[in-house]
């Protein structure tokens, strides 16, 4: 099968030239049915509405994926999306046998998912969503830009006109100029608790011809509706931005967990809303490194070294998440333990002002937001008799204490049973002669670390990062989604430590 290359055009615009026929080069022939049902009927100009998917197919192959055969999945990547096939001894009469990726979600966290409950961290995607990719205007989001919405959940507002206004940076507000449009909230979706503008729900829920079975027939394009879009992960959105060259046009944005939805009041009819072309931004992110963010104009006094110095330099994203350092790096105790669906580490030191200690317990979840707890556990406190699922695990000590009790923070329900036991690296401050420090054996016993061998931490203006030990060999980042220091740590992205001694 021919791969064919992908490259980056105008959102307005198409990557490939309109065939004149059912294009080929499709990976699987269940793609191409997929696509046939709703873009035949577009491409060969029997219907007037824009493409779900894009012209014709682009870039194949297998990407990493935990649960796919070998540990892959086969993909293909078109304009508006990226079809998937996550279990081809699935049940082929199944619309879901064929997936497209949440797309939105890891160009918007910065996260590529290589499994249910794995990724890989980069950045979020500095990428024009909704205009030309030459638009560098203020008031024109990117991608990264909703970092700032999407972890937040909303009451009902079905009837309130939409006059909310996002820009670059990821600032909100309101217009009342948008009003002008009359766009009101219509559906409330309780599975993410964010709204869904009218005119979206009406595109979502739009019945047309199809084609199905060879035949074409009227059916609904989506069915169910969140079928190619996924659930809304943030309300909706006014934004100005430059269209087909012309500036200060205005458009509605949602994005949802694999699509992103626009709604332009002053384009011809049928096009008015439109998917934006993810699968072009998505590809040009993944495969050629679009959107990274511009390196932080500050010049640090001190910078750091080793493995948190490779970290720090070879990501922008984290020179403008974190700042500059004002310290040297510190030897401490590091425990982790991976969850179905996040993380926890703990930090163990005696590095404060004064020879003060420090035992702090960060709850990593998998949306990229943490909660951080004292860690107050004293060894030797019976555990409760708590019965894990087979194959998982019941977390003890220090983060058994905080996953029972963490109830503010719904820090069981949300990160689910551990799925492997806690590691520790020791780290001994100041070196003290004899063995390894060790815990009562109450549950899955930590895996050890020779003496010595410990975590590390540095503090930065902006946040902190922590070396989980030489087994893992994991950097951590913990900062402040708002840059507002090291008191208010709220999202974290992991790394892996690359540094080789010289």
């Amino acid at each position: 099968m021919a791969a064919m290359t992908l490259p980056v055009l105008m959102t307005t615009g198409s990557t490939f030239a309109a065939p004149a026929r059912v294009p080929g080069n499709f990976a699987d022939e269940a793609f191409k049915n997929v696509w046939m049902r709703t873009d035949s009927l577009v491409d060969n100009g029997t219907v007037k509405r824009s493409y779900f998917w894009g012209p014709v197919p682009g870039f194949t192959t297998s990407e990493d994926y935990a649960e796919g055969p070998n540990g892959k999945h086969l993909v293909q990547y078109f304009d508006k999306s990226r079809m998937e096939i996550n279990n081809p001894n699935g049940d082929k009469s199944n619309p879901f046998y064929v997936t497209n990726g949440l797309l939105t979600e890891e160009l918007i966290y910065g996260r590529i998912q290589t499994g249910n409950n794995k990724y890989e961290f980069r950045y979020p995607a500095e990428i024009d969503l909704a205009s030309d990719n030459d638009d560098t205007g203020a008031g024109t989001p990117t991608y990264a830009s909703f970092r700032s919405v999407v972890y937040g959940q909303n009451q009902s507002r079905v009837g309130e006109t939409i006059a909310d206004t996002i820009n670059r940076l990821g600032f909100v507000g309101s217009d009342n100029v948008y009003t002008s449009y009359s766009v009101k909230y219509a559906y409330y979706e309780p599975a993410t608790k964010h709204n869904i503008p009218d005119k979206f729900w009406a595109f979502l829920n739009q019945s047309g011809p199809i084609v199905q079975d060879g035949k074409t027939v009227n059916a609904k394009l989506n069915d169910p509706y969140f079928y190619a879009t996924g659930y809304p992960i943030a309300e909706a959105y006014w934004a100005s931005v430059k269209i087909a060259g012309v500036n200060n046009v205005a458009v509605l944005i949602q994005p949802y967990e694999r699509r992103v939805l626009t709604y332009v009041p002053t384009a011809p009819e049928g096009f008015k809303v439109q998917m934006g072309n993810i699968g072009q931004h998505y590809y040009a992110w993944r495969y050629s490194g679009a959107g990274k963010p511009k390196p932080p104009a500050v010049r640090c006094q001190r910078t750091p070294i080793r493995g948190f110095g490779k970290v720090w330099a070879d990501h922008p994203e984290v020179q403008g998440e974190l700042g500059c350092t004002y310290e040297d790096e510190r030897v401490v105790t590091v425990a982790q333990q991976y969850f179905e669906h996040g993380q926890m580490i703990d930090v163990i030191g005696n590095y404060g002002y004064y020879g003060s200690g420090y035992k702090t317990i960060y709850v990593l979840f998998e949306d990229g937001t943490l909660q951080s707890f004292p860690d107050n556990f004293v060894d030797g406190s019976p555990e409760p008799n708590i019965q894990a699922p087979p194959g998982l695990y019941t977390p003890v000590r220090g983060f058994g204490k905080v996953w029972r009790e963490g109830t503010g923070a719904r820090v069981r329900e949300r990160l689910g049973w551990a799925t492997a036991p806690e590691t520790v690296a020791v780290g001994q401050i100041p070196p003290v002669p004899g063995p390894v420090p060790t815990v009562a054996p109450v549950g899955p016993t930590p895996t050890p670390v020779p003496p010595g061998l410990g975590g590390a931490i540095q503090h930065f203006d902006k946040g902190l990062m922590v070396f989980a030990g030489p087994v893992l060999k994991k950097i951590y980042v913990l900062y402040s989604e708002h840059g507002y220091g090291t008191y208010d740590i709220d999202h974290w992205a992991v790394y892996n430590d690359t540094y080789v001694e010289p």
